[in-house]
């Protein structure tokens, strides 16, 4: 087991826009705000969800249709000089049927997403919480 302690820094509340695109976004907050290690989630519609199941092997899926998001989450990280973002995210759409995995660039988002990060303070050594991505 692997854990590292700290302590609650910044807390960064954002209203992405339509067309952005949700990753790539959360990525770029933390680069803005500084945050190194933390974790986020978030909530709102998507327009397009691009996300792979990890096991036995990744196979990653597009989603190209109006979907609510009723659960996103992930964490912060830091590699070099280089910030991660790692997410996982579950949708739904209008029959209810719901899917998901792990977040990959290209979810876009539709009538808005609202995104809260939460920065830990303190938290060394965060790269082992990025779990690389699958194409």
């Amino acid at each position: 087991m692997k854990y590292i302690e700290g302590n609650i820094g910044k807390i960064v509340l954002a209203k992405l826009e339509q067309g952005e695109d949700l990753l790539q976004t959360i990525r770029r907050i933390a680069e803005e705000t500084q945050i190194t290690t933390g974790t986020f989630y978030a909530i709102g519609t998507l327009s397009v969800a691009h996300f792979y199941f990890y096991r036995p092997s990744p196979r990653p899926i597009t989603i190209k249709e109006q979907l609510e998001i009723v659960a996103c989450i992930g964490s912060i990280s830091q590699k070099d000089e280089e910030i991660l973002a790692h997410g996982h995210i579950d949708v739904t759409n209008s029959e209810y049927q719901s899917m998901g995995g792990h977040l990959l660039e290209g979810s876009i988002v539709d009538a808005m997403a609202f995104v809260t990060i939460i920065e830990m303070k303190n938290g060394h050594d965060s790269e082992w919480l990025y779990t690389p991505k699958a194409h």
